[in-house]
């Protein structure tokens, strides 16, 4: 899948997340921030940040690496580093040292920095180190498969390289991850697959998903009792009125019957007498005139 396919596929969710800031509650419920994440080890780093804002819709993870240094730097070398840039702190959620510790970034709740333009659906996983010129280490890549199963687990997707892992030069025009590590990606979320599959990370995605449908219950029965409460404020009929039971029409009165009225008898014909035959009829042409002679 290239990038304009995965950006169209984003395009609903982000019609849907725009609607979000107008019901906080359903906003709340629809995010999780483990307090722990299954099956790893995080070392916590307690760096300070500026303003964050939350990320409510999560389908992917980005991977990357420092590139300016092979240097072993730590989150908080690089929290520094990005705060001098004028950023509100360090842009990855995760920093992977050389010997496979993982260290914690930026809040996994809260929008990164670190794809431009595709920071409100990812969570940025940084592994140390120059990859165009050197290799990442054994422990870098167990401990990226783990970090990769575990986030998969929390979020409820599946680890599918191209689909829902990316090295950050799929999504924007960089070397980044670089490209010995950028060629072993395929075989990191292979192994991450593997880890995703474990008895451990099934059970605990069936206790994540039945813990979500039961919040998303909650916060839908609070959401009705706030507005049942606004309908008997402003004085509306309830949402869900008796129906009525609907009578059948009246029937007009029939008007009393009328009297038959009296009919006026017809008056007889009068014949005329018959004419006598014997009578000569008067005739219409004038008597001719006789000239008398003087």
């Amino acid at each position: 899948m290239n990038r304009r396919d995965f950006l169209r596929r984003l395009t609903l969710v982000g019609i849907g997340a725009a609607a979000l800031p107008f019901f906080p509650s359903v906003a709340e419920a629809s995010w999780y921030i483990p307090t722990v994440l299954p099956g790893v080890s995080i070392r916590p780093t307690h760096l300070k940040f500026g303003a964050l804002e939350n990320r409510f819709f999560t389908n992917s993870l980005v991977i990357h690496h420092i590139g300016s240094t092979n240097d072993d730097v730590s989150a908080e070398t690089v929290h520094q580093w990005h705060l001098n840039n004028g950023w509100a702190g360090i842009g990855y959620h995760f920093l992977i040292r050389k010997d496979g510790t993982i260290e914690e970034g930026r809040p996994l709740g809260t929008v990164g920095a670190h794809v431009y333009g595709e920071n409100r659906h990812t969570v940025g996983i940084n592994i140390v180190g120059n990859f165009e010129t050197a290799m990442p280490t054994e422990a870098q890549k167990t401990a990226a498969a783990h970090l990769i199963a575990s986030l998969c687990t929390v979020y409820q997707f599946d680890p599918v390289w191209e689909q829902t892992i990316f090295g950050h030069r799929d999504l924007s025009a960089t070397a980044c991850p670089g490209r010995y590590l950028y060629t072993q990606l395929p075989e990191v979320v292979e192994q991450a697959r593997a880890y995703y599959g474990s008895e451990e990370l099934t059970a605990e995605r069936a206790r994540i998903a039945q813990r979500e449908r039961e919040d998303k219950e909650r916060q839908l029965a609070r959401a009705r009792a706030r507005m049942e409460e606004a309908r008997r404020k402003n004085g509306a009929r309830p949402s869900h009125p008796t129906p009525s039971v609907q009578k059948a029409p009246t029937p007009k009165p029939t008007p009393p019957p009328q009297p038959p009225q009296a009919k006026h008898p017809t008056p007889p014909t009068v014949k005329k007498p018959n004419m006598r035959s014997d009578i000569p009829k008067a005739s219409n042409t004038k008597p001719a005139q006789r000239r008398i002679a003087n």
